[in-house]
């Protein structure tokens, strides 16, 4: 009853937080090649550049929060499994809360976006603009803290139970053996995640903002760095905890390995074949018999 209720809710977010890593690594590399477009080129309000970096940056957000709240959740259920191993977990349970979170967010990232394209070209002294930012600003401090909280308290609970019944027999291989990932999960996600408050809480009380290296510079490593690492460690401790990833990806490399061979021996096929009628050409033009020879001397 442990493995399979565990199995059940924890596979389906981990999936949910790996569709939600790869859309905050892409929407972040993507962010990169405009910011280098924006500087080879240069940027005006209201270009096409420039309301693509509006979406992309409200993409990278919402899946960044979104991030956090998967990796919340899998750690309430993971905590849930462990405290009431008989309970089944439904599929209510987490589809219900992802789906309003991922609304929230969107609608939230979708009204800025909307207030800033409507608001004066020096849309960054509009009171309106400014006002939004800073509601916006302070719910996602709120919402981070939140789920830092109550990702620990899952956790120590989680912790304390699979040491509890280290010994007894009423808790499966498997199911300690996962709760040891989530706590990795969840131990990178606090160490990336708590940083990042951190720097966003200093960054929003400077007062001189964007106009000083050293501030350019925290806010690349709160906005482009902190972020991004979390998303892109997790896939490693899946690689390094779940068999069935090192599997998937030994039948990955496995399968590049052989289109490569296969299209190596095609291309040195195709020469020796062409090599070959080359040779045969060249036989028949000079003939069996050596009558080209015989031409010559004559």
């Amino acid at each position: 009853a442990v493995v399979s209720t565990q199995s059940t809710g924890g596979s389906k977010l981990l999936i949910l937080l790996n569709v939600f890593d790869l859309c905050v690594c892409t929407s972040s590399a993507l962010i990169v090649v405009l910011e280098l477009l924006f500087r080879m080129w240069g940027s005006q309000e209201g270009t096409a550049l420039v309301k693509a970096m509006d979406l992309l940056l409200g993409t990278y957000v919402a899946a960044g929060e979104s991030t956090a709240f998967s990796t919340c959740l899998l750690s309430v259920v993971r905590c849930w499994c462990l405290c009431f191993p008989f309970k089944r977990v439904n599929s209510s349970h987490l589809v219900v809360p992802t789906v309003v979170q991922v609304l929230y967010v969107l609608s939230r990232e979708i009204g800025l976006v909307t207030v800033k394209w409507t608001c004066p070209p020096e849309y960054w002294n509009c009171e309106l603009y400014q006002n939004y930012v800073r509601v916006r600003d302070y719910l996602t401090i709120t919402f981070i803290a939140t789920i830092i909280i109550i990702v620990i308290f899952s956790n120590v609970v989680s912790i304390k139970k699979v040491r509890a019944a280290k010994a007894c027999k009423d808790l499966v291989k498997v199911a300690r053996r996962a709760a040891v990932t989530v706590f990795l999960v969840a131990s990178n996600f606090c160490l990336f995640t708590t940083t990042f408050l951190v720097l966003f809480c200093v960054f929003q009380n400077v007062p001189t903002r964007g106009q000083s290296t050293g501030i350019k510079f925290l806010e690349f490593m709160t906005f482009r760095v902190l972020l991004p690492m979390n998303s892109a460690t997790n896939p490693l401790i899946y690689l390094i905890r779940k068999q069935e990833m090192r599997e998937f990806v030994g039948e990955c490399l496995t399968v590049v390995y052989d289109l490569v061979s296969c299209r190596r021996h095609r291309r040195l096929s195709s020469r020796s074949s062409s090599s070959g009628e080359m040779m045969t050409q060249f036989t028949k033009g000079t003939g069996n018999d050596g009558s080209a020879s015989d031409k010559l001397v004559d």
